[in-house]
């Protein structure tokens, strides 16, 4: 049997477990040898099924313990959105692209459910950025923005984000740096607009001030 179709079995058989509620995220995997045995295949075929599913961040190998059931997906996109751009299969600007269209959309759904404290939370974010040194706006325009994003409680855009945020970081401090005054003010100033149209609960206006934001630094870079 080539080793697609035994990746395929284990993975069905996991989510009938995942179904069935016998197992969850940090719950065990049956052994190796129950799967050998449910599934009518070597112990080879399940070891290397097991071993593409924790390239993926899907499976946990620990030693002596056995195999578990987790979520670190992130870390995985992760290494092959870098993969991508080592490769210039991707470009720095296209993933800064994929994250406004993340962002937009996520403020399209928080904006519609945006509690009063997290506005404040969001406003906080904000004030810290505003009274940052330079050699620390990088980390809080991120967490601004992340913060963002997780008011939108879809927890793809939450899980994309993260894998980007790691790419993310490596560059929005080297573009920042070849921001003006002037641009840094205009950077700021998006950033107050965000907050104060998620504060009103205005759409269009908040979108306006994301998309700038992102232009400009683009524009930098």
């Amino acid at each position: 049997m080539n080793q697609s179709k035994v990746y395929t079995l284990v993975i069905e058989h996991i989510k009938m477990l995942v179904k069935k509620g016998e197992i969850s995220f940090g719950g065990k995997l049956p052994s190796e040898r129950q799967l050998m045995a449910t599934l009518g295949l070597s112990r080879n075929s399940i070891r290397e099924a097991l071993r593409s599913l924790e390239n993926m961040g899907i499976v946990e190998s620990r030693h002596g313990q056995g195999n578990f059931l987790v979520n670190h997906l992130d870390q995985s996109l992760g290494s092959i959105f870098s993969l991508l751009l080592f490769m210039k299969e991707c470009s720095v600007n296209e993933v800064h692209q994929l994250r406004r269209s993340i962002e937009i959309s996520a403020y399209l759904l928080a904006v519609k459910q945006v509690q009063g404290e997290q506005i404040q939370e969001l406003s906080d974010c904000f004030d810290a950025l505003a009274d940052s040194r330079a050699d620390e706006r990088a980390a809080l325009d991120q967490q601004f923005h992340d913060t963002l994003i997780k008011f939108s409680e879809n927890r793809m855009f939450i899980l994309l984000n993260d894998t980007l945020s790691q790419l993310y970081a490596c560059t929005i401090q080297e573009q920042q740096a070849h921001l003006s005054p002037d641009d840094w003010g205009q950077l700021l100033s998006c950033h107050a607009r965000i907050v104060s149209c998620l504060a009103k609960r205005e759409a269009a206006a908040g979108i306006h001030a994301i998309t700038e934001h992102y232009e400009l630094i683009e524009h930098a870079g």
